[in-house]
C-alpha cells in the first residue's frame, strides 16, 4: 500500500494473502492468528507470521447464514454478525459453529470490551445493541438507536464504542451512557471496517475509496493509506506489534500494513493467562502467570486479583511476587479467581477464571501428652473470636473483639497485612486463669490513621492461644476497614 509520509508502509511477500470467497470482517487474536468472515457462508484463519491459511478445521462453513462482521474472544473463540439470519454465530477452536445470540435488525460487525461483554452494529436499524457474555442482551441504554447505518464497531479501553457508518461517510462515537457524537470523514469514502489502538487512535477501512483513514482522541482525521492493491476495503483489525491488517472485498485478499516513525500504535493490551489458586482457611492464594511485555506499555506493575463468586474480595499482586492471598472468604463455599494486569494508565480485560477452589477451618490440632500422660486425659483446647468491631478517630485506630478460649493460658492477637512481606499493625497480650470470654482492644495508633487516609486496610487478624497444657490454636479473621479522610 502507498501511505502518507510519516505512515506506515506496505508489507512485503507474501502480502496480500489470497483468502477466496468474498471477505468482509477481519480480527486478530493474541494467538498470532487472523480470521477473516466470507459473506458466501465461511470462516477463514490464517497465520499473521507467515500469511499461509491455517490446516483443519478452517475454513468452518456457516450454511445457511451470511456471516459479516467478525470478533474473538480471550478463549480464542470467534464470532460471526449473520445479517440475513439476523443472529450471532459461535464457532470453537475445534470449528463447532452454535447459535450465541438472535439480535435482529441486521447485524452487520461485532466488537468486545475489555469484561467479556459483546456488541453488534445493526445495519437495518441504525442502532447497537449490547449483549453479556452469556449471549442475553443488556439493559439500558443498550440498544442505542443513532439514525445512521452501522457498518464497522470496535470498543476503546474506556469503553466507548465506534461505529463506522458508511451512509453518511462518518463514525460515531457511544458512551457507556449512551451518547453519541459523529465524526465526518471525507465525502465517498464509506468506511465499514473499524478498530482502535492502544493509543487510542481509530482506523477505518473506507470501501469508497480503498484507503484506511486515522482519527487522533483529539478528532483529527488523515488518511494513512491509500492504493497499493486495495480494493473494496471493508474490514480492519490490528495486532501487538502495530501491523494495520485490511480485508478486500473486490480482491479476495487480505493486505497488511506496517507501521513506520510510530504513526501507528500497538492493539491493546492483552489479558493474563488464567491464575491457579490454593484454598486456605477463609482464605485462598492466587498465584498469577507472568503477562508478556507489551509493546507500548512495557511488563504489568501489579495484578488485580478478584473472586468471581464476590468481586468485593480481592488482592494484588507486585512483581516480583507472583501470588496474593484473598481473604474473608466463606468457609465451604468454593471460588474461582480473575485477573487484571495494570500497565502504565492500562488496565486489561479480566483473564479467564481459575479452576474453584474450596476454602476449609484449619482443624484443632491434637495436644500432645507429657510423659507418662494418657492422651485421652488431655483437654483439647479451643479458641473463637465474635464480635469485631473497629473504631476510627482523628489520632488512631482500634479492633475490638470478643475471644472465647477453653481454659487457662494466653491469648496472643496481631492485626497483620501482606502476604510474603508481612506486616504487624497492632499486637496485645492477655492472660486466663480459666474458660471464657475476654475483650482484647488491638491500637494501630497513628500509623493505622495515616494509612487509612491513603487507602482502605484489608487486615488479617491472627488469635493464639496458648493453653497452660497443651499445644497452641489460632483462629484468623479478615477485617476490612473503609478509607477515611
Amino acid at each position: 500500500s502507498k501511505l502518507s509520509a510519516g505512515g506506515g508502509g506496505a508489507a512485503g511477500a507474501p502480502w496480500p494473502v489470497a483468502v477466496g470467497g468474498s471477505p468482509r470482517g477481519i480480527v486478530y487474536t493474541d494467538a498470532g492468528s487472523v480470521f477473516i468472515s466470507n459473506d458466501v457462508g465461511s470462516v477463514s484463519r490464517i497465520l499473521t507470521s507467515t500469511g499461509s491459511p491455517f490446516g483443519l478445521p478452517w475454513p468452518v462453513a456457516t450454511t445457511g447464514l451470511t456471516p459479516i462482521g467478525i470478533a474473538a474472544d480471550r478463549a480464542g473463540n470467534v464470532y460471526t454478525a449473520n445479517l440475513n439470519s439476523n443472529s450471532v454465530t459461535r464457532v470453537s477452536t475445534a470449528g463447532a459453529a452454535t447459535t450465541f445470540a438472535t439480535t435482529g435488525a441486521n447485524p452487520m460487525a461485532l466488537a468486545f470490551d475489555r469484561d467479556g461483554n459483546l456488541y453488534t452494529a445493526n445495519d437495518s436499524a441504525g442502532s447497537v445493541s449490547k449483549f453479556t457474555a452469556a449471549g442475553t442482551p443488556a439493559g439500558a441504554p443498550w440498544p442505542v438507536s443513532f439514525g445512521l447505518a452501522a457498518e464497522g464497531i470496535t470498543v476503546d479501553s474506556s469503553g466507548n464504542v465506534w461505529v463506522a457508518t458508511d451512509t453518511s461517510d462518518a463514525v460515531s462515537k457511544i458512551t457507556p451512557a449512551g451518547t453519541v457524537t459523529t465524526i465526518h470523514l471525507d465525502s465517498g469514502t464509506l468506511p465499514k471496517g473499524i478498530t482502535v489502538d492502544s493509543a487510542g487512535n481509530v482506523y477505518t477501512a473506507n470501501a469508497g475509496n480503498a484507503t484506511v483513514s486515522k482519527i487522533t482522541p483529539s478528532g483529527t482525521v488523515s488518511t494513512i493509506a491509500s492504493g497499493g492493491g486495495m480494493s473494496g476495503t471493508t474490514g480492519i483489525t490490528i495486532d501487538r506489534d502495530g501491523n494495520l491488517f485490511v480485508s478486500n472485498y473486490n480482491g479476495a485478499d487480505v493486505s497488511k500494513i506496517t507501521p513506520v516513525g510510530g504513526d501507528i500504535q500497538p492493539a491493546p493490551p492483552e489479558t493474563p493467562a488464567a491464575p491457579s489458586a490454593t484454598a486456605g482457611d477463609g482464605a485462598a492464594t492466587v498465584t498469577v502467570p507472568a503477562n508478556q511485555t507489551d509493546r507500548r506499555y512495557g511488563a504489568p506493575s501489579s495484578y488485580t486479583v478478584s473472586a468471581v463468586e464476590d468481586p468485593g474480595r480481592t488482592c494484588t499482586v507486585t512483581p516480583p511476587a507472583t501470588s496474593c492471598t484473598v481473604s474473608g472468604l466463606t468457609n465451604g463455599t468454593a471460588y474461582t479467581f480473575t485477573a487484571r494486569a495494570n500497565l502504565n494508565s492500562w488496565e486489561t480485560g479480566a483473564s479467564n477464571a481459575s479452576v474453584a477452589v474450596t476454602p476449609t477451618a484449619t482443624p484443632t490440632p491434637t495436644p500432645t501428652p507429657t510423659p507418662g500422660q494418657s492422651p485421652a486425659s488431655i483437654p483439647t483446647a479451643t479458641v473463637s473470636v465474635t464480635k469485631v468491631s473497629r473504631a476510627v478517630t482523628r489520632r488512631g485506630v482500634t479492633i475490638t473483639s470478643t475471644v472465647s478460649v477453653s481454659g487457662a493460658g494466653t491469648i496472643t492477637q496481631r492485626a497483620t497485612s501482606g502476604t510474603r512481606k508481612i506486616k504487624t499493625w497492632c499486637r496485645v497480650t492477655a492472660r486466663t486463669s480459666a474458660a471464657g470470654a475476654r475483650t482484647l482492644t488491638c491500637t494501630l495508633g497513628r500509623a493505622g490513621r495515616k494509612a487509612l487516609r491513603e487507602a482502605a486496610l484489608r487486615l488479617t487478624l491472627r488469635t493464639t492461644f496458648t493453653p497452660a497444657g497443651g499445644d497452641a490454636v489460632t483462629r484468623q479473621r479478615a477485617v476490612a476497614i473503609p478509607r477515611r479522610r
